[in-house]
């Protein structure tokens, strides 16, 4: 019998398929509710059998990350709801920032917005920085966008701790030498990754978009950036992040809030507030979670 793909829940079927990514699949379960778990596969192949223990090793190394933000929320960083042998209950979003870019090539994204979104991805990169962790796979993939069109960063299952090695190199996203190797992780690969994020929103497209990846990833190799002379807002910015010249990404942040007439106090102001708003709605939707999972489980013992 050839292999296909087990569902987590017995009421969950491809009709709730919404995505797959590297550490398994997403589905729906409501309008607000998301589900992410580990891939597994019935009447699996071997090399099925291997992707499994992977998709199964990263979801719990997302669910230990979810674990310390879920005593720890910031407003730009994905909701997780609850956390179950079976994955990951997760706040449903709208799009990927990458979705959203690709669009803007025939709709513009106002410098309002765009402004918003690299204080937003700044302060959640520099929030997961103050927690000890480094995101280590920072791209508009993994970046989400809520139904108010602000940024959510998603995607721990290949977050570290600063010092450690690297788990994925996503070109154009992730700093390389001429030996292809990555840094270890810490202020200076995250900050490789967030400069080319930032570009992405700024300019719309990737460093180097026009290039093949080869030759793309041969010119970030020897740190030769595009122009950022067109945005003389964050082109500073992104320059310095290329080149690892912040100490922290806190820093960054600082600059970023500096940038934009803003204090650091006034805008831990607005995260508290909006923390709260987030920390109200909370119980509701873990309720909704448990009552899923219970009527799972007495569908089984029927």
């Amino acid at each position: 019998m050839a292999p296909y793909l087990r569902m987590p829940f017995r009421s969950l079927s491809v009709d709730d398929f919404i995505s797959r990514g590297a550490a398994g699949h997403v589905f729906h379960i409501n309008p607000n509710i998301v589900l992410k778990c580990p891939t597994k596969f019935d009447n699996a192949f071997p090399e099925q059998m291997e992707e499994m223990e992977e998709s199964d090793k990263k979801i719990e190394a997302e669910k230990a990350v979810y674990r310390v933000l879920m005593e720890h929320p910031h407003p730009n960083i994905v909701q997780c709801i609850l956390c179950v042998p079976e994955g990951i209950f997760l706040r449903r979003m709208e799009s990927t920032l990458q979705e959203r870019l690709s669009q803007s090539r025939t709709a513009t994204i106002p410098a309002r917005t765009q402004e918003r979104w690299v204080l937003q991805l700044t302060s959640a990169v520099a929030w997961l920085e103050r927690l000890g962790f480094v995101h280590g796979d920072l791209r508009p993939a993994n970046i989400l966008l809520d139904a108010n069109d602000n940024i959510q960063l998603s995607d721990f299952d290949a977050t570290v701790k600063p010092g450690a090695e690297l788990m994925v190199a996503s070109e154009p996203f992730c700093k390389m030498d001429e030996n292809l190797e990555t840094p270890l992780a810490g202020p200076v690969s995250e900050q490789f990754s967030l400069a080319s994020c930032i570009y992405n929103i700024r300019f719309g497209h990737w460093p180097w978009h026009e290039l093949d990846p080869r030759a793309r990833g041969e010119k970030l190799i020897r740190n030769e950036f595009p122009s950022v002379s067109a945005d003389p807002l964050f082109g500073d910015v992104t320059t310095r992040c290329w080149h690892g010249e912040y100490a922290s990404i806190a820093f960054v942040e600082q600059d970023v809030l500096s940038r934009l007439g803003r204090t650091v106090a006034k805008d831990e102001a607005l995260r508290r507030a909006a923390i709260e708003e987030i920390a109200a709605e909370h119980p509701l939707l873990r309720v909704e979670c448990e009552e899923f999972v219970a009527k799972q489980a007495r569908g089984r013992s029927c």
